[in-house]
């Protein structure tokens, strides 16, 4: 099994990413298998950063 503190690593880093950059990468990426974790990878990242702005009390929906 992979470690752990790996994946931990790469999503902490996913989430301080520009998610343009990232959304970029994963369009232009030519492997099939790579975009398709990079495109979970941004998918992660943007729940994440959702979840902090639906947090903020000055958020309105």
């Amino acid at each position: 099994m992979a470690d752990k503190n790996i994946f931990e690593k790469l999503f902490l880093e996913a989430e301080k990413t520009n998610l343009q950059v990232l959304m970029d990468i994963a369009l232009n990426e030519k492997d099939p298998d790579e975009k398709e974790l990079l495109m979970a990878i941004y998918t992660y990242a943007i729940g994440k950063k959702q979840k902090e702005l639906l947090k903020n009390k000055e958020f309105v929906i």
